[in-house]
């Protein structure tokens, strides 16, 4: 695999394998998935611009994956009216397609390199389906996953309003855990989904709910070719920002 430059001025970054096997499968390189909130000031342009230029020196093929799914019926949890929730969480998937497409742009990728896509293109892919059958079925089985969940949504939640955990209603909670299972099948088994040979899926933060997944033992566990690692700027600006 060829080593591209990085330009002048860019922001480095540090990785954290969360395992061994993340790491053998982080030094493969075949494969990065970078999944991008919509609504977190964390994915400005120029992180993102930075965050591409990192992966296209460690990894053959990135994907970057923009969540656009029950933004609406979230911010309608929280009290937005519907006409004005549809109307916002448009407007924050179009404020962050924009940001990757210059980010994309700034890094000088092709669509060759840089596959950009929202996250509803997949929800008719037989792939993507037949994962999610399996996440589904292990939030309503599996009571040791599905606590880990719903406590990683609880805390999503407090931070989206400002820190509070009180008046975390079942609307809020089912917005919450909508939202988590769109994304979820991708912390599982990116590599049968996008089918490529193995994958490391980067975010500049951990939780719970991915060591949960990285356990040995029974239930829902990650793909043997996927990994998961925290990628982070060199500079310990973690700021995780708002919007998950």
């Amino acid at each position: 695999m060829s080593v591209t430059p990085a330009p002048e001025h860019a922001e480095e970054f540090v990785a954290e394998p969360l395992t061994q096997r993340c790491r053998l499968i982080w030094q493969r390189g075949e494969h990065a998935l970078i999944g991008v909130s919509s609504g977190n000031s964390y994915f400005s342009r120029e992180r993102l611009t930075g965050l591409l230029n990192w992966a296209r020196r460690h990894f053959t093929a990135v994907d970057v994956i923009y969540a656009d799914l029950h933004i609406d019926t979230t911010l309608a949890a929280f009290g937005c009216p519907e006409d004005q929730a549809g109307r916002r969480g448009r407007k924050r998937v179009t404020d962050v397609r924009r940001r990757i497409r210059q980010a994309v742009e700034s890094a000088g990728g092709s669509t060759t390199r840089f596959r950009v896509r929202a996250l509803s293109e997949f929800t008719a892919q037989p792939e993507y389906r037949a994962v999610r059958a399996r996440t589904d079925q292990a939030l309503e089985t599996d009571r040791e996953f599905s606590g880990v969940c719903e406590d990683m949504v609880r805390r999503y939640l407090a931070s989206y309003q400002g820190g509070s955990g009180e008046g975390i209603d079942a609307r809020k909670m089912n917005a919450g855990l909508s939202y988590l299972r769109a994304e979820l099948p991708f912390f599982v088994d990116t590599p049968s989904i996008l089918k490529v040979p193995s994958s490391v899926s980067c975010y500049h933060r951990s939780a719970p709910l991915v060591r949960e997944l990285y356990k040995r033992g029974p239930g829902l566990a990650a793909a043997p070719n996927q990994a998961f690692m925290v990628v982070r700027p060199v500079t310990g600006a973690d700021n995780p920002g708002g919007g998950g």
